[in-house]
């Protein structure tokens, strides 16, 4: 991932913003706040400030911050839906092998995998930059992401793993056929607009692999625009390094094709007080893989 320079390329995981722009929860969260709220936190702005003029300081304290990280945090893990109808489960089922077969899962990896008590989420985060509360600067809040008194579903440690069944890789790829693409951001947000403006003007065609948990309650769709209002044709839309899956795709038979589609509708954010990630209908828990 570019760090803003062409030569040096970084290893960070910033998983948040179409653009993988941000690293952590509390960066996320005191950006959204400033950008789209006009709310400024002392731990950025500092103590006593006004910096936007509108009459009030400390509009956001550290433990204000935290809480608000905390909650989005701890929000209960999207699952599936697969409705108790044998046609409809047998096409979620054949749709979720042809979309590892013709080559979407190779980015939309099905489950990604947490060891070393990876699921214990911490705030001060190790991974917050400047402008964002460090370690020591404040007492440190540890949550156990799997605990059962958070709201659920939510995924559980098996044998010391946890399977966050996100559909990603975390990682920047052009899906774009280059500069003249519409599907392209016109602005680079991985580049500085003070020292770098050429670079951040001429926009932006690599996008981190969407997270699909959820996808279907998620309309309109396709990274950063959301100007698609059906999957199909944000499946359609891919090129660039996803080219030759949804070349795939198009060459499958249509019944195959309705099929894929019909599983990534199973992705679902589901209703308050569900219990387990796969479920029919009524919110009933449901065997996946169906049995034979």
């Amino acid at each position: 991932m570019p760090d803003g320079s062409a030569t040096r390329p970084s290893l960070v995981i910033r998983p948040f913003h179409q653009a993988g722009a941000v690293v952590s929860l509390r960066e996320f969260t005191n950006n959204a706040f400033n950008h789209h709220h006009g709310i400024q936190s002392t731990e950025r702005f500092g103590i006593n400030t006004d910096p936007d003029d509108d009459g009030f300081t400390n509009e956001l304290t550290w433990a204000d911050v935290t809480a608000a990280v905390v909650f989005q945090a701890t929000l209960a893990a999207p699952g599936r839906v697969i409705p108790k109808d044998r046609e409809l489960e047998a096409a979620v089922w054949l749709g979720e092998r042809r979309f590892s077969a013709i080559g979407c899962a190779t980015c939309h990896i099905p489950s990604l995998t947490l060891t070393n008590q990876g699921w214990i989420f911490t705030e001060p985060n190790p991974y917050n930059p400047a402008g964002n509360l460090q370690i020591g600067q404040a007492p440190t809040l540890s949550v156990d992401l799997t605990d059962k008194k958070l709201p659920g579903p939510r995924p559980v440690p098996v044998n010391g793993v946890v399977q966050v069944p996100a559909f990603t890789d975390l990682k920047l790829h052009d899906i774009t056929t280059g500069p003249g693409d519409p599907n392209r951001e016109p602005l680079d947000m991985q580049r500085n607009p003070l020292t770098d403006t050429a670079a951040f003007f001429a926009g932006n065609g690599r996008f981190v692999t969407r997270k699909l948990w959820g996808t279907a309650n998620e309309p309109p769709f396709f990274h950063h625009h959301g100007q698609f209002t059906t999957l199909r044709e944000a499946v359609l839309a891919h090129s660039g390094e996803a080219a030759v899956a949804r070349s795939n795709f198009q060459a499958l038979p249509s019944a195959e094709r309705d099929a894929v589609i019909e599983f990534l509708k199973s992705l679902q954010v589901l209703p308050p007080g569900t219990t387990h990630l796969v479920v029919d209908e009524q919110g009933n828990p449901r065997p996946w893989p169906p049995l034979p």
